[in-house]
């Protein structure tokens, strides 16, 4: 299991200390703007632990299974929390990017490139240098896709309603077919895969091993982008034609309650892609407007990204990875319509993810 980024386990770190509303540190509950749930609480909260962990203030690296601090990235874990408060109101400069090859979605892997679908195949972009063919032949219309835990890479294909898994090393299986238009994925800290299927007005969550499947959501009108709360008890989804973003909440053994409405009458309706950063707020790709807005964690919103001068069509957007020169500060944000990649600094980092 890989370690979640250095900001992550920061904010793991710390909700042990509380939420301090004074300085605007958010880093709880629901209180807290959304909060974060902890990878390990034996390792966070055991002092006298039987691995010999005695520095609570770290983060700890005994999920890794290594006794070595040093060889662990131990120093990175010191970095102070997000302070949510001092965010950037936006609207956000952006740089345009040319040569990673992607459509409609996107995704990072652990050696510095961006996953992307083009033409039907998968390619592998580093943010400086030429894109390189991964996987010829992967499909004919790839909408979502995302990185599980493991490293591997999950896509949908429209054209014949499958889910596939894809390893690092480019081998292909089908995860789940039967799919009516199955468009955005989310893939939670456990490996399950939520699956927004445009046409069929609902979500299912898949394990990424198995392939075994639920519905979480049902009757909703054009379900397109999803995207977890920081906490990963909240499932935002917007609609492609409705102008609304539904919350379904989970409770403790992950059930799921009913779509309740977070925010509607937004922009033109056409909503797309969607994203939430490490403070909880919600972010969504407006198709021909060529925006994406953010919405606060009590469902205030308005443009911060506004790209209807250079496109019309951002399908997706995703946080860099850290690595190879992806900024973990910058959102990237795709212009299907011109084969064009927005970096956006934003001032605030991604949520919690368990990879890479």
């Amino acid at each position: 299991m890989k370690l979640v980024r250095w900001w992550h386990l920061a904010l793991v770190v710390a909700l042990f200390a509380g939420c301090n509303d004074d300085d605007g540190v958010i880093i709880g509950g629901a209180g807290c703007g959304g909060g974060v749930t902890p990878i390990d609480d034996d390792s966070a909260d055991d002092d006298d632990d039987a691995t010999g962990d005695d520095d609570d203030s770290t983060g700890d690296d005994d999920s890794t299974g290594d006794d070595d601090d040093d060889s662990t990235g131990d120093d990175d874990t010191t970095e102070d929390p997000v302070d949510c408060e001092s965010i950037p109101d936006g609207p956000f400069a952006f740089d345009v990017m040319y040569g990673p090859r992607a459509t409609e979605d996107l995704a990072f892997d652990d050696l510095g490139n961006l996953i992307g679908a083009d033409n039907g195949n998968l390619f592998q972009s580093p943010y400086a240098g030429s894109p390189q063919l991964w996987v010829p032949g992967s499909g004919h219309f790839i909408a979502g896709l995302r990185a599980l835990p493991s490293g591997d890479i999950v896509y949908s294909d429209v054209s014949n309603g499958t889910l596939y898994k894809v390893t690092p090393d480019g081998v292909r299986t089908a995860l789940l077919s039967g799919f009516n238009y199955g468009n955005g994925l989310e893939v939670d800290l456990d490996g399950k895969v939520y699956v927004a299927e445009q046409s069929g007005g609902r979500v299912r969550r898949v394990d990424g091993e198995t392939g075994d499947y639920d519905v979480v959501a049902d009757g909703l009108n054009n379900p397109n982008g999803v995207a977890f709360s920081p906490d990963y008890r909240t499932l935002y989804v917007g609609s492609f034609g409705g102008g609304t973003i539904h919350a379904i909440e989970f409770d403790e053994h992950g059930n799921p309650g009913p779509p309740t409405v977070f925010a509607s009458d937004v922009g033109n309706g056409q909503l797309d892609g969607m994203a939430v950063d490490a403070c909880g707020n919600v972010y969504v790709c407006e198709y021909i407007a060529a925006k994406v807005w953010r919405f606060s964690p009590d469902g205030q919103g308005q443009p911060v990204i506004l790209l209807g001068t250079e496109t019309t069509w951002i399908p997706n957007m995703q946080w860099g990875s850290g690595i190879g020169g992806w900024d973990p500060m910058a959102m990237y944000v795709l212009d299907i319509s011109s084969n064009k990649l927005y970096e956006v600094p934003l001032g605030v980092p991604d949520k919690p993810r368990a990879y890479p």
